[in-house]
């Protein structure tokens, strides 16, 4: 049987998750390696300051005002729908990290060590699975050091732009991954609470 037909949903939805990582990765990652490229071989530069011709000024400022909206309006967003809070009060907290990293790896994998706590488990998928918001977190900040980059005109802050360009060009698309693994884990293994 035909996947499609089968659910016609599932292409739409992966090709709005197609199209939302291209725009959250692939922007900043140009933006980023042309920040570098110019603010390198630009002129009149200097490590720490310089002037930025007014095309870079002006795409700069944009890219700064856009990602600081873009990760302000999001971190809002989570905090006041207690994705947040909800980080906080979660049952994992009190565990230690070599623990928190046991459990996510044998989410990732989708298969539960022998003896380890099911409630935990899912707590831990539940908790990766809601972690999306993050990736738009990280995808506007890395816009917002581009955007300085570009209007500072200088070596550290093209290193930091280009830095931070890499870093949301890996995060981005790891975030996601691990979502998606989180979800097939909770499709798999339901709430061993049964709630």
């Amino acid at each position: 049987m035909d996947a499609t037909a089968a659910d016609p949903d599932g292409t739409e939805r992966g090709s709005r998750r197609l199209r939302l990582l291209l725009l959250v990765v692939l922007l900043p990652a140009v933006v980023g390696a042309l920040a570098v490229g110019v603010v390198m071989v630009g002129h009149h530069t200097s490590a720490f300051g310089g002037v930025p011709p007014s095309w870079a000024s002006n795409l700069g400022a944009v890219l700064r005002i856009l990602g600081l909206l873009i990760a302000a309006t999001t971190a809002l967003w989570a905090a006041g729908t207690g994705q947040i809070g909800a980080l906080r009060n979660s049952p994992l907290v009190t565990l230690s990290w070599s623990h928190r990293w046991r459990l996510g790896r044998q989410v990732r994998r989708g298969i539960p060590e022998a003896g380890e706590d099911l409630s935990l488990l899912w707590h831990t998928a539940r908790q990766l699975a809601g972690q999306r918001w993050q990736a738009v977190v990280l995808a506007g900040t890395a816009m917002w050091v581009v955007g300085q980059a570009l209007q500072q005109f200088a070596s550290v802050w093209a290193v930091l732009g280009g830095l931070m360009a890499a870093v949301g060009a890996v995060g981005v698309p790891l975030v996601f991954w691990e979502v998606h693994r989180a979800e097939a884990y909770l499709r798999d293994h339901p709430d061993p609470t049964g709630r």
